[in-house]
């Protein structure tokens, strides 16, 4: 089976929540942003290796990242799709690799969710997938998503093969509130944040922890 590499798309200005530190920085509960995401990869067993994607707009996360001993790539920071299509580039003159590609804002896609979206990937007939919320979990929890097709907004997860062309696509759409808290807007902040106070969301992360820790 080809490599699962977790690509981490850490090179956005994050402009809309309106703080002095870069986006993937941003402490909650002591802990960057980004951490809640490497860590959630780590424990996932499907993934077999971690490139964090910084740009010029994301020096001192790059920093961070390289502090850490993970891989990382420097995009040109010109915008998602053309970052994207770096990325692809990059990984083509490697090898073949199938990315599962996550924003670095999306700190509660766990590990299991993260194991069971690869699974059903490596189930189907097509070259990517892109995993979609139903606009419905938004509604019903007062988040306002950046953007919306279809009644279905894109999570920021997807899978890719490394190939920098168009892929045969399939939407797997996931009624999951995880996927749908994208740390965009200090609204989104505080949500995390609560989320994360809640006596029961507390124990899940202080488990997951644990259980990577000894993992690795």
């Amino acid at each position: 089976m080809d490599r699962i590499e977790a690509v981490v798309m850490a090179g956005g200005k994050g402009t809309r929540l309106k703080k002095e530190h870069e986006k993937p920085l941003i402490l909650v509960e002591g802990t960057p942003l980004i951490d809640y995401v490497l860590g959630n990869l780590e424990g996932a067993q499907n993934i077999q290796g971690i490139t964090v994607a910084t740009s010029p707009n994301t020096p001192r996360t790059e920093e961070h990242i390289k502090n850490r001993g993970y891989d990382y790539i420097r995009t040109s920071g010109q915008g998602y799709i053309h970052d994207l299509g770096e990325i692809l580039s990059y990984f083509e003159e490697k090898g073949d690799y199938i990315l599962f590609i996550i924003n670095a804002d999306l700190p509660l896609v766990g590990p299991c969710l993260i194991d069971e979206i690869i699974e059903y990937y490596m189930d189907l007939d097509v070259e990517a997938l892109a995993v979609f919320v139903p606009l419905k979990v938004y509604k019903d929890h007062g988040i306002i998503p950046s953007s919306s097709w279809d009644g279905m907004v894109p999570s920021g997860v997807n899978i890719l093969r490394s190939k920098n062309k168009i892929q045969k696509q399939e939407i797997l759409k996931i009624p999951r509130l995880e996927l749908a808290i994208n740390i965009n807007t200090p609204r989104d902040l505080i949500l995390f944040k609560r989320m994360l106070g809640d006596d029961i969301g507390r124990e899940k992360f202080d488990k997951r922890r644990r259980e990577v820790l000894e993992r690795h």
